[in-house]
C-alpha cells in the first residue's frame, strides 16, 4: 500500500544531521568559521569592540579587536580561535555559532536550554511507546 506524500512535515526528516565525510584534507573549515563569527557579531547586537572587552573581562588577558578582525577575515588563513575563544566568544554574542557549526561537522545539534529537555522529553515518549509495544508483543507470545 503506497502511503500519502506528507504535505505537512516538508523538510523536518531530511535534516537529520550527518557527520562530515573524513576523506583527506575535508576538515579544513576556516572559512565557514570566519563566516559564522561574522555572522554573529552582526546579529547579536553589540559592537567588536563592546564582544573583545568583554571577552577579555572573562578571560582575564587581552583581545583585540585587530585580532578579531583577522578571526573574521576570509583571507586570514592563519588565524584560528582557540577553542577556549570560541566558548567565550559564543557566551558574549549569545548566538552559539561555532557551537553550531562544531556540532554541525560531527553530525549533532546544539540544544541549549530548555530544548535540551524537550530533546530529552521526546526520547522519553519514544522510549514509553517502545516499551508498551513490546509488552504486548509479550503478552501476545504468553497468550494474555
Amino acid at each position: 500500500m503506497d502511503r500519502a506524500h506528507d504535505q505537512i512535515s516538508g523538510d523536518l526528516f531530511t535534516s537529520i544531521p550527518k557527520a562530515k565525510d573524513m576523506a583527506p584534507g575535508s576538515w579544513r573549515f576556516r572559512v565557514e568559521m570566519a563566516t559564522a563569527m561574522a555572522k554573529a557579531i552582526r546579529e547579536c547586537g553589540k559592537t567588536r569592540a563592546e564582544i573583545v572587552d568583554e571577552m577579555s573581562r572573562v578571560l582575564g588577558r587581552k583581545i583585540s579587536e585587530c585580532t578579531m578582525d583577522k578571526y573574521t577575515s576570509m583571507s586570514a588563513e592563519t588565524y584560528h580561535p582557540s577553542l577556549e575563544l570560541a566558548i567565550v566568544f559564543d557566551a558574549v554574542t549569545g548566538q552559539m555559532a561555532l557551537a553550531q557549526l562544531f556540532a554541525e561537522k560531527l553530525g549533532c545539534r546544539v540544544s541549549p536550554g530548555k530544548d535540551s529537555l524537550f530533546a530529552e522529553l521526546g526520547k522519553l515518549e519514544h522510549m514509553k511507546r517502545e516499551m508498551a509495544r513490546q509488552e504486548r508483543a509479550i503478552k501476545k507470545a504468553l497468550g494474555s
